[in-house]
């Protein structure tokens, strides 16, 4: 199946109003409806909230509610390309920079709509930069936080191993410059070795993998200049994790207001069980609810249980 039918999303580049040069892209879906807007997280920039495949769509779905559904491409990432980045010697793009970028879509948004509140939705470590936008400088201005596959402030030792310095694991790796290459061998080898189902094709449809990785090298220009093809991806997030997964939290979500959602599935090693609940804890959100989808990975929202991840999102907007 040819992905490129499929890939009908509206595109919208706005200016950054942080860094020179900086056209931030974003992707729509729907018309007239209230306005959604869902940050990505450390590796799959907007594709991975619209992945060109039927049914494996969340802004698709999300348009099909009734609303108008948004994803960003922050900074470096997807078709926002900077050149800070590539000239980046230091982890680029860190959640405290990226909010600006998230800033700048949300005014962007309401100018266009009309409205001065949007709903806003963040995965993985965007749900980190989603908590952190909505709980300092965009504090009142979000309507609703939806926060999927959420990273708090927990010691999870598997990612600290991959993120540590070799020779001493107590510090970040210096290895991490201001990005990295992501190719589809890596991206399958990790989605695989979290599938715990005998068939692998049982969580997901290799057509959606193909999808998901053919599009998110074709929005970065120069996914072809290294065999095998590989996108860039900013290493700020990896930075950000490592705090996270050292039990440093990157926000006060004493300070979240907005009614909020926690939506995970129940076989992530990477967004747990007891991390989501200790954030759902400390919320300070006067409504705030957890929800959990059986049988999925940390890449659920693109395996065969996503219409279930997107139905509990669809109900919380519309509740």
């Amino acid at each position: 199946m040819n992905w490129r039918a499929h890939d009908t999303a509206v595109s919208h580049f706005i200016l950054s109003s942080d860094e020179p040069g900086l056209r931030l892209h974003l992707r729509m879906r729907g018309e007239g409806g209230p306005p959604v807007l869902f940050v990505h997280g450390a590796t799959y920039a907007s594709r991975l909230y619209d992945i060109p495949h039927p049914g494996a769509s969340w802004l698709e779905a999300t348009a099909r509610a009734g609303f108008c559904a948004y994803a960003v491409d922050v900074r470096g990432f997807g078709r926002s390309h900077s050149k800070a980045m590539t000239a980046a010697t230091r982890p680029y793009g860190r959640s405290r920079e990226v909010i600006r970028d998230i800033d700048d879509a949300v005014r962007w948004i309401c100018d266009r709509h009309g409205t001065e509140k949007i709903v806003l939705a963040g995965g993985s470590w965007g749900s980190i930069a989603a908590g952190l936008f909505a709980s300092t400088i965009g504090r009142g201005r979000v309507e609703r936080l939806m926060l999927y596959a959420p990273i708090f402030a927990e010691r999870n030792e598997g990612w600290i191993g991959l993120l540590a310095d070799p020779e001493d694991q107590t510090r970040f790796s210096p290895h991490w410059t201001g990005c990295r290459r992501v190719d589809e061998a890596g991206t399958r080898a990790r989605w695989d070795a979290e599938i715990t189902a005998p068939d692998i094709s049982d969580w997901r449809d290799e057509a959606v993998l193909q999808a998901l990785v053919q599009s998110s090298l074709s929005d970065d220009r120069s996914s072809g200049d290294v065999t095998p093809p590989a996108f860039r991806a900013p290493n700020g997030a990896y930075a950000d994790l490592w705090e996270a997964f050292n039990g440093r939290p990157l926000y006060d979500p004493a300070m979240l207001d907005a009614p909020l959602l926690l939506l995970r599935a129940s076989n992530d090693p990477t967004s747990t069980r007891s991390d989501a609940m200790a954030l759902l804890e400390r919320a300070g959100s006067l409504r705030k609810t957890y929800a959990e989808v059986a049988n999925g990975s940390h890449f659920a929202s693109a395996e065969r249980r996503a219409s279930d991840l997107f139905a509990l999102c669809n109900g919380f907007l519309l509740s």
